[in-house]
């Protein structure tokens, strides 16, 4: 939680120090004014991601098959994220699995299929929640005047499809590794029968 907390500071400061430089001689805002709507459009983009994820939720699990063409990880991801240092930061990710009945950060069961099949589910349910986060994350455009959406909507959705992508290529880059641990246990449990 950590680094998305640092990120969504140092985001504040370069959101809040270009509106200070270039919108207070257009618009008139006051700097506390500045302040305010990026830590409220802050707040609503968190609240319209949570909503996004609700709904999702709500959507049939047969759609998040791990095992389905849709949500094949390809070979070339994995040299991308490597060269994106994903090693180094995917255990700062913050993990939302307590709102769920799996945590994402550790596979606590590795030789129970039934439970890597659920958390291979979770990983599913969560890739769909960041990426269509990127998206609905425009929604906090309706949160102010639309003359002012450059100043503070747009940046504070740029920043949104940041953090969800980091998300996002976490889980993708840990579901192939999901996948071989279910494999060889379903070939250790075809050897015993």
């Amino acid at each position: 939680m950590f680094l998305f907390s640092t990120l969504i500071l140092f985001a504040w400061i370069i959101i809040i120090g270009l509106n200070i430089k270039f919108s207070i001689p257009i618009y008139n805002f006051t700097t506390w004014q500045i302040i305010f709507s990026v830590v409220i459009g802050t707040f609503v983009i968190i609240a319209i991601d949570g909503l996004t994820a609700i709904f999702i939720r709500l959507l049939p699990k047969k759609w998040f098959n791990p095992f389905s063409n849709r949500f094949k990880v390809f070979k070339w991801e994995k040299a991308i994220y490597h060269k994106l240092g994903i090693k180094k930061w995917k255990d700062l990710i913050p993990e939302f699995g307590h709102f769920t009945s799996v945590r994402k950060n550790k596979i606590k069961e590795p030789n129970n299929n039934t439970y890597l099949e659920k958390y291979l589910i979770e990983l599913c349910y969560g890739r769909v929640i960041h990426f269509a986060s990127f998206f609905t994350g425009f929604f906090v455009i309706y949160l102010y005047p639309l003359k002012y959406w450059m100043c503070f909507a747009l940046p504070i959705a740029l920043v949104n499809i940041f953090l969800n992508f980091m998300c996002l290529i976490v889980l993708r880059y840990n579901t192939p590794k999901v996948i071989a641990v279910y494999n060889y246990n379903l070939k250790l449990q075809n050897k015993k029968e």
